[in-house]
């Protein structure tokens, strides 16, 4: 079977294109088009990648946690050590309690 020219051509082309990326030396072309698809900007002082969860979104599951923490511990405080109703941290009167064994004359 003869081979054709533009394909022993196409072959060489493809063959010098591996060699050159294994040497760290891609082809102008090659690099524009990956740099355009894949590579983020370039900063000089950070090591820039894109984050699976921006930052915004961390501050908010941070704040949702330490809320529930917060009232978790409210009423395993006052109703599970306390022997109290535990739904009981939520009214008022228990907090003016609390408040009133806090404040010193």
């Amino acid at each position: 079977m003869k081979s054709n020219g533009k394909l022993h051509n196409q072959d060489e082309t493809r063959t010098a294109v591996r060699k050159a990326q294994k040497a760290g030396a891609v082809p102008a072309k090659r690099v524009q088009k990956q740099d355009k698809e894949k590579q983020p900007l370039y900063n000089p002082f950070f090591h820039y990648r894109k984050r699976r969860f921006p930052i915004w979104q961390r501050l908010i599951v941070l704040i949702a946690l330490s809320a529930v923490a917060l009232v978790g511990g409210a009423m395993f405080g006052y109703g599970g050590l306390g022997h109290r109703n535990v739904w009981a941290v939520f009214e008022p009167a228990t907090w003016q309690h609390i408040l009133d064994f806090l404040k010193t004359d």
